[in-house]
Order: structure tokens, then C-alpha cells, then sequence
């Protein structure tokens, strides 16, 4: 296991899955080394719960399809209701795109240094869309790929902004909503993996709208 100082703290890690059968086990076997396991199915149609459960990892299941960012929300708020004794919670996608073993920098880093959040940014992003947004966030706030799935919280801030924070736009508003409370936001640079196949998380045009609709977002904030 992770020899972390924090560990002592309690950290939980949070997944949110839709159909990721293929690569969910590897993900939460080198997850389960740095925290406590919580994996959000987001009413995936193959064999994703059944694999956590036969395989006895801790996951809760959407009564249906929510999509990425409230299946995130679900995750935390069981969190903050059920595991008392957790003092940080990391977010990591369940594809293997951002590999677990990227969490013991972000630890370490957050040793180092009183961090309320810090943002894993990746070396390369996936659409043209995410650099616009990636340039426009680092000129209005200091930080870069806000949208990353990769983050680690602290719980109190969580608990402070959860209830207000917009449950379609989490990744960017909980950090908009951080700064402007005055919590300490950073980035710790993280390397990710090549998609063996296309994302799930929706279609090519339904993502680039999403994106434009944060950036409309971030410019009002």
C-alpha cells in the first residue's frame, strides 16, 4: 500500500463509470492502494457492476443514466453522508486515460503544501475546444484544464459549496465557486494514457457543445 502520511486522514477516490467493463477492475485494483474505492455506475448496460460486485469493490448504481458530472455529485454527497472519517476525496475517470498511479503525485504535492484543490493537468487534452477553454481559464483564474477528471478536494470544501455548485457544469463551477470563497486552487501536472476506443462520455458535437456552454460559463463567472 501507499506509504502516505495522509492516508492516516482517510482518503476516499471516486469513479464515475458508464460501460466500462474492460477497463474498471485494472482501474480500481491500483486505486484501492491509495484510498477507499467508491465507483459510481452511471446504469451502464454491460457487465460493469456486475464485475464490481463479484469482485467486491464498493460502487453505488444510478437508477439511470445521469451522465458524468451528477453521477460525480452522487459520489461525493455518499461520501460526506456515509464516510465520516474522510478527510480528502480524489476524482479519476474509469477509461484508464488518467492512470491511478498519477495519485501519489498529487499527494505528494498536497504533503508539501496546504492545498484546498489541485487540479491534475494533463500533457495533452483531447479536443480543440478544451485548449480554448484551457487558455481562457489560466488567463482569468492562474489554472490550467479545469475540466480535468483528475482532481483531489478537500472535504470541507466540499462541504461548504456542494449544495450550490451547478450540477451540469461541476468541473468547472466547483472551482470558479473555490476561488471566489477565497480556497487555494493548483495544478500538478499528470501524464495520461491513449483511449484504446472511442470515449463514452457522449457524442463528438454533444461534447463541444458542452465545452462552449462552460466557456459562456467562465466568461460570466
Amino acid at each position: 500500500r501507499w506509504n502516505c502520511k495522509l492516508q492516516k486522514h482517510g482518503i476516499a477516490i471516486l469513479i464515475p463509470a458508464f460501460n466500462e467493463e474492460k477497463t474498471i477492475l485494472k482501474v480500481c485494483e491500483e486505486a484501492q492502494h491509495f484510498g477507499q474505492v467508491t465507483v459510481i455506475d452511471d446504469n451502464s448496460s454491460d457487465k460493469t457492476n456486475i464485475l464490481l460486485k463479484a469482485n467486491k469493490y464498493n460502487y453505488i448504481r444510478n437508477d439511470f443514466k445521469v451522465g458524468y458530472e451528477k453521477s460525480l455529485i452522487n459520489g461525493i454527497k455518499y461520501v460526506l453522508e456515509n464516510q465520516k472519517n474522510i478527510k480528502y476525496l480524489i476524482s479519476l475517470d474509469a477509461d484508464n486515460e488518467l492512470p491511478p498511479k498519477n495519485i501519489s503525485t498529487l499527494l505528494n504535492l498536497l504533503e508539501k503544501e496546504h492545498i484546498d484543490i489541485i487540479v491534475g493537468q494533463r500533457n495533452k487534452l483531447n479536443r480543440f475546444t478544451e485548449y480554448i477553454l484551457n487558455i481562457l481559464f489560466k488567463f482569468k483564474f492562474g489554472i490550467s484544464d479545469p475540466v480535468s477528471g483528475f482532481k483531489v478536494y478537500k472535504r470541507e470544501v466540499l462541504e461548504n459549496i456542494i449544495q450550490n455548485v451547478s450540477k451540469n457544469l461541476f468541473l468547472v463551477d466547483v472551482l470558479t465557486m473555490a476561488f471566489k470563497k477565497g480556497y487555494l486552487v493548483k495544478n500538478c501536472k499528470i501524464h495520461v494514457n491513449k483511449r484504446s476506443d472511442s470515449s463514452r462520455v457522449g457524442s463528438y458535437y454533444k461534447i463541444k457543445l458542452k465545452i462552449i456552454k462552460i466557456i459562456t460559463h467562465v466568461l460570466s463567472a
